[in-house]
């Protein structure tokens, strides 16, 4: 009695062994399919090594043990942060598919000769010597906000207290910027506040650089942005070649004007709106 319960032991040990080895072998990983949504070059050859990659690490490895946070590493070291995985399936018996996309840059905020690039999700993409583009260009600079330096690469960026409603403000630029097809016309913007601690004559303003030459004040942005943006961003449209080579667009209170003159001092400006 004894002699066949061993037996019958040891063929369900067998048969356990015997289906663990036939489901891993069904079910090894035989296909890596990455999709992604780039604008640069560099991005798409990213996206193509992490396939190679997690083919090369993964591939015949088990399906049903696969931890998808293995897909967003590789992501990462391959990217260098730039691309995000929007999803990873696991489909049965032996298929993974990733679907990635590229955070794209948006601005570059300069402290102590480094460039901080920042994406399109509002976390870290770089820190830098040099203000680069990985599609065409440069970012757009920003001077005058301040921010601590001790962020680093993927942290979510944050501006110092005081400082918010500029950087919402900011956003907002960038927003209109891009549903106008304007944003590589900006190279730079420069955020500064005048009149002291006393609110009855401090002032905000945002000294806006073309690649043309033309000129945008904004003052106080943090306040109606929208209707400020729209109407410094629908005259700069209107005005023809030439206009934009000099001068420049100012818009406080009133609506915005346009002057061929060389820009005023900011004090003069905020006197007259």
């Amino acid at each position: 009695m004894r002699s066949k319960k061993i037996v019958i032991v040891y063929a369900i040990a067998v048969f356990l062994i015997v289906f663990l080895i036939t489901v891993n072998t069904v079910c090894s990983i035989t296909q890596f399919e990455v999709y992604y949504t780039v604008g640069s070059a560099l991005m798409e050859e990213s996206a193509e090594n992490v396939q190679k990659t997690l083919e090369e690490k993964y591939l015949r490895k088990s399906y049903l043990f696969f931890d998808e946070s293995k897909v967003r590493e590789v992501v990462s070291e391959e990217s260098g942060g730039y691309l995000e995985v929007m999803s990873v399936e696991k489909i049965f018996p032996n298929r993974i598919t990733v679907h990635v996309r590229e955070r794209y840059e948006t601005f570059a905020f300069e402290k102590d000769g480094k460039f901080y690039v920042i994406g399109d999700d509002g976390s870290i993409l770089s820190i830098s010597d040099e203000n680069k583009n990985n599609i065409a260009g440069i970012n757009i600079e920003i001077h005058g906000i301040s921010f601590g330096a001790d962020q680093q690469v993927g942290d979510k960026f944050t501006v110092a207290a005081g400082d918010e409603a500029a950087y919402q403000a900011l956003n907002v630029f960038l927003g209109e910027l891009n549903s106008r097809g304007m944003r590589g016309n900006i190279t730079r913007i420069d955020y500064q506040t005048v009149g002291g601690s006393d609110p009855a004559y401090r002032y905000s303003y945002f000294y806006v650089h073309t690649t043309e030459g033309v000129q945008f004040w904004i003052v106080t942005p943090e306040e109606d942005t929208q209707r400020k943006v729209s109407q410094v961003l629908g005259l700069y449209a209107s005005l023809t070649d030439a206009q934009r080579l000099d001068g420049y667009i100012y818009v406080g209170e009133g609506d915005a004007e346009y002057s061929t003159n060389v820009p005023p001092e900011i004090g003069d400006l905020v006197s007259g709106s």
